[in-house]
């Protein structure tokens, strides 16, 4: 079984080295699964009690019917209501998601990229990265 909280915090800390290393388009991959494990925590968060925190497939049925949204962010936000509302009422915050998981080219896809993004894209991307995870930390906690 997936453990996304502790695969969050890994891929955090992750970002950081690689950020802190000045490896660019390493750190804005990762940051983008950092996110996304984020994400994935606060859906399994918000499974019913007493449902198994696995995703719903053909062959499983864990006591809810919640499928992986796989690397999507918008997926994601479609199978956590309360936090899709919520940003639903921020537009910033929405842009921050767009910018966070398709900087130059969707994050996941950034393994394959070569070129590092100049400064002020990285710069930019960085600063949208920030918000963002501070942003879903504190939902996480009131949600």
């Amino acid at each position: 079984m997936e453990d996304y909280q502790s695969a969050f915090m890994q891929r955090h800390s992750d970002t950081e080295t690689l950020h802190n290393c000045q490896r660019k388009i390493a750190a804005m991959h990762f940051g983008g699964i950092t996110i996304e494990c984020l994400l994935k925590s606060m859906i399994m968060a918000s499974f019913p009690r007493g449902a198994s925190h696995e995703w719903k497939t053909d062959s499983n049925s864990p006591g809810h019917t919640i499928t992986n949204p796989g690397h999507s962010y918008t997926e994601a936000l479609n199978r956590h209501n309360r936090l899709k509302s919520r940003i639903d009422k921020f537009p910033e915050v929405r842009k921050w998601f767009e910018q966070v998981e398709t900087p130059s080219q969707h994050f996941i896809d950034m393994r394959y990229c070569c070129s590092e993004p100049n400064h002020t894209s990285y710069k930019n991307w960085l600063d949208k990265y920030q918000r963002l995870l501070q942003w879903l930390q504190k939902q996480a906690t009131s949600l």
